[in-house]
């Protein structure tokens, strides 16, 4: 008996054919309100790769690659960067992209007003020169070895172009926006004039769930395709149902407990070390991510230069943690306010229920304060009105000079908690301005040092990418801060 191969050259007409397509339905809890790409909140994950086009980015190596940069060189002393543009990139309204776009990108971000959470990272580049169309160069006052997560995240979109770009969402990504309305679904259709291939799903819609329980019965009923911010628990019944395809993939994301230090009780070094040992880190980890969860004392995953197993030696010590307490010279039992929000992730008001249990066997009674995704941003990053906050943060795998320059918990000025230490200021800027690793490692060792004896942020556990699809998905593949990318994504009829 013979078996035969079916090619293209055999069967050339069939495999002309593009394959059917059909619209993939993504659901999430979080609340999608603008299109604009700097925000970097989780609402934002699906859109980010998807509207849009970064000129690099890194593979599962994180080794940075070609996107709308085709090729890189840095100058000699390494504080210019000259980076050659792909031509033949469009956006969605029909404009070539230039090296112009790239200067407007810079300039948007760097503007306060334009509320980038890039915008202190991106400060390293002290000017843009376009010398012609497919050419753009970067200029840093240091060396800038950092530079290739700030590219990932500084995602091109047409920021000229009339009325509010941060609702048009026109950027040169391999889906196109068809309608918006937040809170509600955001309806994606394809690129056939994508530069990398147009892609086969006709469409994507990102469907706003009400709440984790409406989102596992509408991927039961089939209402939804695929979800990306599943907890263990949840995770584990669909991996055993035919239906379904689960899996993991890194994030880069790792949970902490922001303290805000500008005022009494919290001022006090000594009750934030009490607070930090009453932490059940591993009890954390394992019930919101079973066997995929690693718990952390610093803010960095052990992918990172700047990881020390040394440092990583937090406790959970209930007595210990009281008589640090009592011995803070602090009238007890004290009453304190922790923010959260069920609405952009789940897993806050989990690992808020478990400090409040922990914390009241200390003296510490915690009013949990669990608030829709807009107010938790505006009193988290705006306001900060917290004495305590749920809060999850990105790049922790990445290069620590992005994590620490750019996240709100960790920049050395203007940050959420409201420290600032010369020493700690002065260590993020050497790590982040020498291309010699030791040298890094070095100075972040400095920084790891004051965050963990300073307890004004406390690092809990990465956060994996736990994640359902129905059988019929396939190609849905992840970026290294784990964003869905579905250029190569295809639903089955």
């Amino acid at each position: 008996m013979k078996t035969y191969l079916l090619t293209c050259a055999t069967v050339a007409l069939a495999c002309a054919q593009p394959l059917a397509a059909e619209t993939l339905i993504f659901g999430q809890t979080a609340t999608l309100p603008t299109l604009d790409p700097y925000n970097l909140s989780p609402a934002h994950e699906p859109i980010n790769n998807t509207l849009y086009d970064a000129l690099t980015r890194y593979d599962d190596q994180l080794v940075p690659q070609p996107r709308l940069a085709e090729s890189w060189e840095f100058s000699e002393d390494g504080t210019a960067l000259t980076l050659n543009l792909r031509e033949g990139v469009t956006f969605h309204n029909g404009r070539a992209f230039t090296s112009q776009d790239v200067a407007n990108t810079v300039e948007h971000v760097l503007d306060p007003a334009n509320g980038a959470l890039i915008q202190s990272f991106a400060k390293r580049i002290t000017s843009v020169e376009t010398p012609d169309d497919m050419t753009v160069v970067l200029n840093f006052e240091a060396p800038f070895p950092g530079v290739f997560d700030l590219l990932e995240l500084m995602y091109i979109a047409d920021v000229e172009a009339s009325g509010d770009f941060s609702q048009t969402g026109i950027g040169t990504g391999p889906f196109a926006l068809a309608s918006h309305a937040s809170g509600t679904a955001t309806n994606l259709q394809r690129n056939a004039d994508y530069w990398d291939g147009a892609p086969t799903l006709d469409g994507i819609e990102i469907m706003t769930v009400p709440n984790q329980q409406a989102t596992l019965l509408a991927l039961r009923s089939g209402d939804i395709d695929m979800v990306t911010e599943l907890g263990y628990i949840d995770l584990v019944p669909f991996t055993r149902d035919g239906s379904f395809v689960t899996g993991d993939a890194p994030s880069g994301v790792a949970h902490d407990i922001t303290i805000n230090s500008r005022s009494a009780p919290l001022d006090n070094v000594a009750v934030r070390e009490a607070i930090d040992l009453a932490i059940d880190r591993d009890r954390i980890a394992r019930l919101l991510f079973g066997e995929f969860g690693q718990t952390l004392c610093l803010p960095f995953t052990e992918e990172s230069l700047a990881y020390v197993a040394a440092q990583d030696d937090c406790r959970y010590d209930l007595d210990e943690a009281k008589t640090v307490l009592e011995g803070a010279g602090v009238e007890l039992p004290l009453s304190l306010r922790m923010l959260t929000s069920t609405e952009v992730r789940t897993e806050y008001t989990t690992i808020a229920e478990i400090m409040q249990a922990d914390l009241a066997k200390i003296g510490i009674n915690l009013e949990i304060e669990n608030v829709d995704a807009v107010t938790y941003r505006r009193r988290y990053v705006q306001e900060q009105d917290f004495d305590l906050a749920s809060h999850a943060y990105g790049r922790a795998g990445k290069d620590p000079s992005s994590l620490l320059e750019t996240t709100v918990v960790f920049k050395p000025e203007g940050n959420v908690s409201g420290f600032s230490d010369a020493s700690y200021a002065e260590a993020v800027t050497q790590g982040g301005s020498t291309p010699d690793n030791d040298a890094r490692r070095a100075a972040y060792a400095g920084a790891s040092e004051f965050l963990r004896d300073s307890h004004h942020v406390l690092s809990l556990v990465s956060r994996p990418r736990l994640w359902v699809t129905s059988e019929d998905i396939e190609g849905v593949s992840f970026s290294a801060d784990g964003f869905a990318i579905f250029q190569n994504a295809t639903k089955a009829d």
